[in-house]
């Protein structure tokens, strides 16, 4: 029987204002916190200020949301806060090769079956119904083209 007392702690470091809220890693910033105790600072700032980042922290801490579900949260967040932002050439072309490596790397069958999920989630969804007429390609278009030039207003940026 393993007494409780004689089990190691396990501390973490917490960012008192987190860094997601413009807090840094000075030393009068951090403070070494149980899982426990970390988890209840974060649902603490989630019920204070609202921000999504501490409510995923506190329910990632509390081992009431998994690995998987974590990872989508924090890509989800991570996307969020890189809308609008130009990225450099270097970025962009990352990001092609890795699109590029993944289509080319599946397989002819691996193609089939993506095609074929994609085909049958959009079995009786009427949205995308006239889609392919010449009326609705120039109506999208000009919405686009209207979507960019207050896109590029409001950023003060080139298209």
């Amino acid at each position: 029987m393993i007494n409780k007392s004689m089990e190691k702690q396990v501390y973490h470091v917490h960012h008192i204002i987190p860094k997601h809220a413009g807090g840094t890693d000075d030393p009068r910033n951090l403070v070494k916190l149980t899982v426990e105790e970390h988890a209840e600072a974060h649902r603490l700032l989630w019920e204070e200020h609202g921000r999504h980042e501490d409510k995923v922290a506190w329910l990632s801490l509390s081992s009431a949301i998994g690995r998987e579900e974590i990872f989508v949260e924090t890509s989800r967040i991570g996307g969020l806060n890189n809308t609008s932002k130009e990225k450099d050439s270097c970025h962009k072309e990352n990001i092609s090769e890795s699109i590029l490596a993944w289509h080319t790397e599946m397989t002819d069958h691996d193609k089939k079956e993506m095609k074929k999920k994609i085909s049958n989630t959009m079995k009786g969804n009427t949205n995308s119904a006239g889609h392919t007429s010449e009326e609705y390609k120039k109506k999208q278009s000009q919405a686009m083209k209207e979507a960019w030039a207050r896109r590029k207003a409001k950023n003060n940026m080139p298209l």
